[in-house]
């Protein structure tokens, strides 16, 4: 094991998962961190990340750039929260989630602990009303 990892997000390879989705930049392929999952997400206005929650992570949001609007629901709990540059959100794994650019906007997405795939998208049976 290293002392420690550096990566730079202007050579980090970005991968576009969808035409209507944010740009993701998989910073965490770069460090390799044992207990987290790091990621950027670059989001042109009005684009918005996939209505989800997660299995076990807890996620932190840290807007780097721009305002999100960030939609987060439990059971009949519903709160729409605006953030803007440098400020911080977590969400448990149990809250479903989607974040809103309001203006081009980069976020860094911090999952902990570190689980591939522990993503769980809304289906018609988790749809909301």
């Amino acid at each position: 094991m290293s002392l420690y990892s550096v990566a730079s997000l202007d050579t980090v390879e970005s991968r576009e998962l969808d035409e209507l989705e944010p740009t993701l930049f998989p910073i965490g392929l770069d460090l390799q961190p044992e207990q987290m999952r790091p990621s950027v997400w670059h989001y042109d206005r009005g684009e918005e990340s996939t209505y989800h929650r997660q299995d076990e992570q807890e996620e932190l949001y840290v807007v780097l750039e721009g305002t999100v609007d960030v939609t987060v629901e439990r059971e009949t709990e519903r709160d729409v929260v605006t953030l803007t540059k440098h400020e911080f959100m977590v969400v448990p794994p149990e809250s479903w989630r989607q974040l809103e650019a309001v203006e081009e906007s980069r976020v860094l997405a911090i999952g902990a602990p570190n689980v591939a795939d522990d993503s769980i998208v809304e289906d018609e049976t988790t749809a909301r009303s």
